[in-house]
């Protein structure tokens, strides 16, 4: 894993210890995933993790927890009100079908097929608890397709997020040609880039903004691109897994 830059390392560090203090015995581990451990992944702009629990939260628990998120975002902005952080139990933890979040029972982690094979990957650092590799599963191929399947439906109803569509679609091609999910959004642009080079200035743009580098004119062209380069994209999946299927 790379090393933490210093204003993440604090809010990380602050976020282990409030869940210390309003789980106790109950906490299990925290778990890091995501761009902030990935090499060349560019700026952290968020914090993802899965906090792993012994047993259910208790209704003080889970205030407190929301609590202590508040006071992140106030104390530490922005990334202090960017931590993704999925709450699961620990035998669920251990299965294939997806979490059940423990903050709010109305969700369930429906891309842990694609989180547990960046784990098991090694793509994941333990901020408290144990080493993960004996916890998430391995998933199978089907697991992270209907995983794949659905990043596209987030993708479909989020459109307004330009940026992290167009590189969330490269990473999705990507992830359907080469059969490898454990790769970051800012890899995947990058290959993206190169082979479609009708879609590279749009794809640059998304880069850009990644890189906190964006012009007004990138926020036009991915204003104006991320719906034409969402159908080709879907395109490009459909094509791919017939070809898989013959």
């Amino acid at each position: 894993m790379k090393p933490l830059p210093a204003k993440a390392k604090v809010v990380c560090d602050e976020f282990v210890a409030g869940l210390q203090a309003a789980l106790s015995d109950d906490l299990y581990g925290v778990y890091l995933h995501g761009a902030a451990v990935f090499p060349r992944a560019g700026p952290i702009q968020d914090v993802d993790c899965h906090v792993v629990l012994k047993r259910p939260l208790k209704d003080g628990q889970r205030e407190a927890v929301v609590r202590l998120h508040k006071a992140l975002a106030e104390r530490f902005p922005p990334l202090g009100g960017e931590i993704d952080a999925f709450y699961i139990l620990l035998k669920d933890a251990q299965g294939t079908t997806s979490p059940r979040n423990q903050l709010r029972v109305d969700m369930r982690d429906e891309s842990w097929a694609l989180h547990c094979a960046h784990i098991r990957a090694g793509y994941c650092a333990a901020l408290c608890g144990p080493e993960p590799a004996g916890i998430f599963p391995s998933p199978s191929w089907r697991e992270i397709a209907r995983a794949l399947d659905h990043e596209l439906r987030f993708i479909e109803a989020n459109l307004r997020y330009h940026a992290y569509c167009v590189l969330n679609l490269c990473r999705i091609i990507y992830s359907f040609e080469s059969r490898n999910v454990v790769v970051s959004k800012r890899f995947c642009g990058r290959w993206a880039r190169d082979r479609f080079p009708g879609w590279r200035a749009l794809i640059q743009a998304a880069i850009r903004f990644y890189g906190q580098k964006a012009t007004p004119q990138d926020e036009k062209l991915l204003t104006e691109g991320v719906v034409p380069f969402l159908e080709f994209a879907r395109g490009i999946i459909r094509r791919t897994r017939a070809k898989r299927r013959q």
